[in-house]
């Protein structure tokens, strides 16, 4: 029992990131959307890969909250952030280092 509260205690610490509520989906689209405009961006190249590197993380974390981007036979235009399902392009990154 102790071991379990303080597992509890601690999940909770880390996932309040210092007492700062852990960011929404709708925040990380936004924070993604942003990152992808300047990635795709022009001027300095240091800050161009910056947001690029943002970007990952970002759509990382939108994977890990259960999101995907386009759907099976999408054209790269139409595609979108979206809830996962059956039609949804994913990839498995476990899958892919292990190649």
């Amino acid at each position: 029992m102790r071991s379990t509260s303080a597992a509890f205690a601690l999940l909770l610490v880390a996932g309040s990131a210092f007492g700062q509520p852990m960011p929404t989906v709708r925040d990380l689209l936004a924070a993604e959307t942003k990152a992808t405009q300047g990635c795709e961006g022009s001027g300095d190249p240091a800050a161009i890969r910056e947001q690029c590197v943002l970007r990952d993380r970002l759509s990382g974390r939108l994977a890990q909250a259960g999101y995907c981007w386009g759907r099976k036979g999408q054209t790269d235009a139409k595609k979108a952030w979206h809830p996962c399902g059956p039609d949804s392009i994913y990839i498995d990154d476990v899958e892919a280092v292990r190649r």
